[in-house]
């Protein structure tokens, strides 16, 4: 056999070969494509909105727009916080700070904010008050504290009340002079000393507290728990914890100290709530009040006392 006819056997051969090698690589490659299910494209967690602090919040301040913002998180990133969430600005807007809320945190609807009467535990009340001025606390029944329905972040002022004791006059019958007492009774005098400053914080008594009903001839009745937001006039006291300049505290501290447990002291504090659009209004001047300026300026009608002094005395009295 020629060479040449050789060479031409074996190219065919190895084509031959080529082209089984060739089919049996696309036959495996085809039932493997065939065979083999295609990856999922995995979906992505859906995100919620979640209010967080846009600046530093102190306690006792009221939320504005401002000071919020949402910003995304995953499902499994907010449940992951175990408290609840806010989902738009609006629901926190007017709320009061229950404590320092630092830029960038989230805001949180059972801890984040403080109610009347209430106070969180451990919150840090000394970062709350602004340099140059004090805090100090002073109790307040229902009807000189506004019926206990003050909160933190409140402008309140505050109104002094002292009973002045008055002159008495008698004549002495035995030496026939007359005779000047000076606990002749007590005239009341009334003036706004303090305005314009921020409740910080207030205390309501604990439930225990609270004395249950006696029920005569049996046991005490338990006081009936209202599933209402209301207040009642119950007598309660209060704690008010007030954001004052030092002289001022001087003069709540002044006040205090003849401090009883009676409706109305001898001396008192009493709290006028302000507008919060007037928080940054100044302040007013107040010509304070007694009763001669009640008798000559709003017309009071003093009492006459012709009909209980001398009569030689009462002659010289024009009414």
């Amino acid at each position: 056999m020629k060479r040449s006819n050789r060479l031409l056997i074996l190219f065919g051969v190895f084509l031959a070969v080529l082209s089984m090698v060739g089919v049996i690589v696309v036959a495996g490659g085809g039932s493997g494509t065939g065979s083999a299910k295609a990856s999922p494209t995995p979906t992505p967690e859906p995100q919620v909105p979640v209010v967080i602090a846009k600046v530093d919040i102190n306690l006792g301040d009221k939320i504005t727009g401002d000071m919020v913002e949402t910003q995304p998180m995953k499902v499994s990133e907010r449940d992951a916080l175990g408290g609840d969430t806010y989902s738009t600005t609006t629901q926190v807007i007017g709320k009061i700070a229950g404590g320092t809320i630092t830029k960038g945190s989230v805001i949180y609807s059972d801890k984040s904010f403080l109610q009347p009467g209430s106070f969180i535990a451990g919150a840090d009340l000394a970062s709350a008050v602004a340099p140059g001025k004090v805090a100090v606390s002073m109790e307040v029944d229902q009807v000189n504290g506004v019926g206990s329905l003050l909160v933190p972040g409140d402008h309140v002022d505050l109104i002094l009340s002292v009973w002045m004791d008055q002159l008495h006059i008698t004549n002495d019958a035995a030496s026939s002079k007359w005779k000047i007492e000076i606990a002749g009774g007590q005239q009341v005098t009334t003036k706004m000393v303090i305005q314009n400053r921020k409740i910080l914080a207030t205390l309501l008594p604990s439930p225990e507290a609270v004395a249950p009903v006696a029920n005569p001839g049996g046991s005490p009745t338990p006081q009936p728990k209202s599933t209402a937001q209301t207040v009642t006039n119950g007598g309660v006291h209060m704690i008010v914890v007030v954001e004052v300049l030092p002289d001022e505290a001087e003069i709540i501290r002044w006040a205090q100290r003849e401090e009883k447990a009676d409706p109305q002291n001898y001396i008192t504090l009493g709290l006028a709530l302000r507008s919060d659009k007037d928080n940054d209004a100044p302040a007013v001047t107040t010509p304070g009040i007694t009763f001669k300026q009640l008798v000559t300026i709003y017309g009071v009608l003093p009492p006459d006392p012709r009909g209980v002094i001398p009569a030689d005395l009462a002659k010289q009295i024009s009414w």
